[in-house]
């Protein structure tokens, strides 16, 4: 039997990803499919659209035949740190292939850039162009680019600004540094471009443009499905999209202001966070008594600067809201392997051999019940899997607060099975 595994969010799931899943099975020969998918927060710094069991379901309407979590310690992380634990998840559970979607499918420029990053003298280089007055992410992208003098220079600037070619560059890098037989297989991107914000004719569109028209008032009118969003996901999806009920970050936004001006009155040092600055953690501190929009974008870009994006930011607010801390994740982080464990979301009845397959080769024993966790855990997993369930609770409870309707407790969840 041969598994091909996926990292994603599918946020929400669409044809694009419903492509990948058909090429990457078609490449590879691959008996069955596997994915690492995102819970409720996703790695730019913000809810997922929908809840982890909807999303769930959706990739195994489209082709997925099984679903694990990733927590969101993980899911809001960096990509060094989102890879790591999705790679080493994929090895816990003897995934023979790994597929991923890049902008630029030359696997050999990418596997040169994932060498850079491993054994390239970066750091001194970095220190040089923050020197002249580069911010880090800058520093690095030039540092990358210098160490890989007599290539097509613009086709690397290519590859450094695309989100899913970074990722793409730290799952080779990870399956590197850990010696993992795991065999990559990269599908290029076809139709729009990841940050593309609105539906096109005649191509997949991004997650970012139906995130877009969702969030418009009064999509769920059947002729809004029927000209625009039907067109951008799978047929089996249609009736989820419209029984499903969205959340999005303006949703967080008040919550999240409460929670860090709390945290701030007790005390609190904002950079003990992931992602957080001192920099970053003074400016937050500076506007958080000034609020002047109801808009999460807005609060966002008034924190921004030429040394923070708008996702580092977001990501590093989620974190102080989801309680992430630097010194809770160097500790996961320590020993070999990052604390990576197998938490089913969902499976097909007609996959069971599968099932039966990967509790035959898993490092770990699957969590199918939630109760069962404490008894399988290690002392630093569980200090991931408890940290889910907060963020879990706080995520139902902002649902509960838009829409009045509750979402399954997530210490009753069960597995979705279809």
């Amino acid at each position: 039997m041969k598994i091909l595994g996926i990292i994603a969010e599918y946020n929400p799931f669409h044809n694009g990803h419903k492509y990948q899943i058909e090429k990457a099975k078609e490449i590879s020969a691959a008996d069955y499919i596997i994915v690492i998918m995102s819970g409720n927060y996703v790695q730019r710094g913000a809810p997922a659209v929908f809840d982890k069991k909807t999303r769930a379901e959706m990739a195994l309407n489209a082709g997925v035949d099984a679903v694990f979590e990733m927590p969101s310690f993980f899911s809001c992380a960096s990509a060094p740190d989102f890879a790591d634990f999705g790679i080493s998840l994929l090895q816990i559970l003897g995934a023979d292939y790994i597929s991923f979607g890049a902008e630029n499918n030359d696997y050999k420029l990418l596997n040169d850039v994932a060498d850079i990053l491993l054994y390239g003298d970066l750091e001194s280089n970095i220190k040089k162009y923050i020197s002249s007055g580069l911010n880090y992410a800058k520093a690095r992208h030039n540092a990358i680019i210098k160490e890989l003098k007599g290539n097509n220079t613009e086709q690397i600037e290519s590859i450094l600004a695309s989100p899913n070619n970074i990722l793409a560059i730290e799952y080779l890098k990870n399956i590197k540094l850990k010696n993992f037989d795991i065999e990559p297989v990269i599908i290029s991107r076809c139709g729009s471009g990841y940050h593309e914000k609105e539906i096109e004719e005649n191509k997949f569109s991004s997650a970012t443009a139906i995130r877009k028209l969702m969030a418009v008032r009064g999509y769920r009118k059947e002729t809004d499905f029927t000209q625009n969003i039907i067109k951008a996901v799978p047929k089996e999806n249609i009736d989820l999209l419209k029984k499903n009920k969205p959340v999005f970050e303006d949703d967080f936004l008040f919550t999240l202001q409460r929670n860090i001006l709390d945290k701030l009155k007790r005390g609190e040092n904002l950079t003990e966070y992931c992602d957080m600055s001192e920099e970053l953690a003074n400016t937050v501190e500076k506007n958080i008594y000034e609020l002047k929009s109801r808009s999460y974008t807005d609060f966002i870009l008034n924190l921004k600067s030429k040394n923070f994006t708008y996702t580092r930011i977001s990501r590093a607010l989620f974190h102080i809201l989801l309680n992430h801390k630097k010194q809770d994740l160097k500790k996961i982080k320590s020993g070999e392997n990052i604390s990576a464990y197998p938490l089913l979301l969902g499976f097909k009845k007609e996959s069971s051999e599968l099932l039966s397959e990967l509790k035959r080769r898993s490092k770990m024993p699957i969590i199918s019940k939630i109760s069962n966790a404490k008894d399988i855990l290690s002392e630093k997993s569980l200090k991931i899997f408890e940290n889910n369930i907060y963020a879990d609770f706080l995520y139902n409870s902002i649902y509960f607060e838009k829409y009045g309707e509750s979402l399954i407790n997530p210490y009753r969840s069960n597995v979705v099975i279809l």
